[in-house]
């Protein structure tokens, strides 16, 4: 799901309605290659997703990117989430997801935001760095994209292990550069251009880099780095929309 900032950028950038601009798109983009897992529409490739001008990215139905869309097939081939009675906290919730969790009859669905008007109805205000929840009440916690935003990540990442529950589970996943070992953070860094030069984009303050297992190991959780994009061809890839290459950080409590 595109932020409001990133649907009011490319409606400066195509000075169109959004909605009319996805409606062009869909007959554009019309066709059978690929399918999104999320909403199950078909067309012939996924159309760029013109802030980063990512080609095969964007579905033009549902708004999901490859990570939502890898992150939707992830869920209901390796986990039990739709399977057992489970409380289900949902950070900064996308908004695909959200339709299909709030509907699903055995998750109990707390979707929550620091910035909660920015996300569908329903959804709760959450501070991560002073959550007001008890400790041990979440059976799984979904949190993406969002640690990268926190200038105090380590409180935050503290905050989610507190609650979680012993024996739940979670994902957590942060924009990360493969190639670099150590996680890029310089708070000095405030103008908007150079965050986005350096982070990626304009609100971030840090880029992640292979050693986010530890730092999540270091808030108390254990950690499994599953590559699940590695199980697909290249095809299947194409076919889906994902990111090679792009593993879950699939995180637990004792």
């Amino acid at each position: 799901m595109l932020t409001t900032k990133q649907k009011a950028d490319l409606g400066i950038l195509f000075k169109i309605p959004n909605e009319i601009r996805l409606a062009y798109l869909r007959l554009k983009f019309a066709g059978d290659k690929v399918i999104c897992p999320c909403c199950q529409s078909t067309f012939r490739e996924f159309a760029p997703f013109s802030i980063w001008k990512k080609p095969n990215s964007w579905c033009v139905q549902c708004e999901s990117l490859e990570r939502h869309r890898a992150l939707w097939m992830y869920l209901e081939t390796k986990t039990d989430i739709y399977s057992k009675p489970l409380k289900l906290l949902h950070v900064a919730p996308e908004d695909m997801f959200f339709k299909r969790f709030e509907k699903e009859p055995n998750i109990e669905y707390y979707p929550a935001d620091i910035l909660p008007y920015l996300y569908r109805k329903g959804t709760k205000y959450l501070d991560l760095l002073s959550p007001d929840i008890p400790d041990n009440t979440f059976d799984v916690i979904i949190c993406n994209h969002v640690f990268a935003y926190i200038e105090d990540d380590k409180t935050a990442m503290h905050n989610v292990y507190k609650m979680l529950k012993p024996g739940g589970w979670g994902i957590l996943q942060v924009a990360l550069d493969p190639t670099k070992a150590v996680t890029h953070e310089d708070l000095t860094i405030t103008d908007p251009k150079e965050r986005e030069r350096i982070f990626g984009l304009n609100d971030h303050v840090r880029l992640y880099g292979l050693d986010y297992a530890d730092k999540l190991k270091e808030a108390g959780f254990d950690v499994l780095i599953d590559d699940y994009t590695a199980e697909f061809s290249d095809e299947e890839i194409f076919k889906y929309g994902f990111w090679k290459g792009d593993p879950f950080y699939v995180v637990s409590k004792k």
